[in-house]
């Protein structure tokens, strides 16, 4: 399903990647675990396209990124960044506004479905009338958690999706992808995600 071909990578004076190749097959759970410093938020952001390898090829279902086709493909990706980038806004009015974006407008979701979530994660209904800068790390953690779990895309992009939580809520989340059919990467130094069926890549150069 995504395929990393011989790619390089130099970022400033730091070479990140090079010559790395990673083949991943749809329903795959793959973590990276490399240093700090590593590129492993990098990996993530080439197949966004927001990097482009110096050499090299990555394949998304076959087809080779491009900036022509990076929009359907990000269409199938569910991303949760480090920084968990969240518009500002009340958080009930910022996730209506995400699934009234033309791409998401197919998407199954209700204030319900919204609450029973926020309930699944330990969070307080009255998170809803709070604004998202607010709020702690860890609340904006699980709240881009419950936006990933909600726009229930094939493909999910986790970037160090457990650093803010406790032990328990970390647990629950490795336990969710676990049990997920779809297709994630994950770049995460917590040892939770060290267990099956996660493959775990420790090395970003050939």
């Amino acid at each position: 399903m995504i395929r990393f071909k011989n790619v390089s990578l130099t970022l400033g004076n730091k070479q990140l990647l090079e010559q790395f190749n990673l083949n991943i097959a749809k329903g795959d759970k793959v973590v990276i675990s490399a240093p700090s410093g590593a590129g492993k938020s990098t990996l993530l952001k080439l197949l966004l396209g927001f990097f482009e390898p110096d050499e090299g090829r990555i394949l998304f279902n076959q087809k080779e990124l491009r900036p022509e086709n990076m929009r359907l493909i990000r269409s199938q990706i569910g991303y949760l960044s480090q920084d968990i980038d969240l518009p500002n806004g009340k958080v009930e009015e910022v996730f209506d506004e995400i699934f009234h974006y033309a791409v998401n407008r197919n998407i199954n979701y209700s204030r319900d479905m919204l609450i029973e979530k926020i309930r699944e994660v330990n969070l307080k209904e009255d998170i809803l009338a709070k604004n998202t800068i607010d709020i702690s790390g860890g609340e904006r953690q699980r709240l881009g958690w419950i936006l990933v779990m909600l726009l229930n895309r094939p493909v999910l992009l986790l970037d160090e999706p457990t650093s803010a939580l406790d032990e328990a809520m970390k647990n629950y989340f490795v336990d969710y992808i676990k049990q997920t059919k779809k297709t994630v990467i994950c770049s995460s130094h917590d040892k939770e995600w060290h267990t099956e069926p996660m493959r775990i890549i420790t090395n970003l150069r050939s």
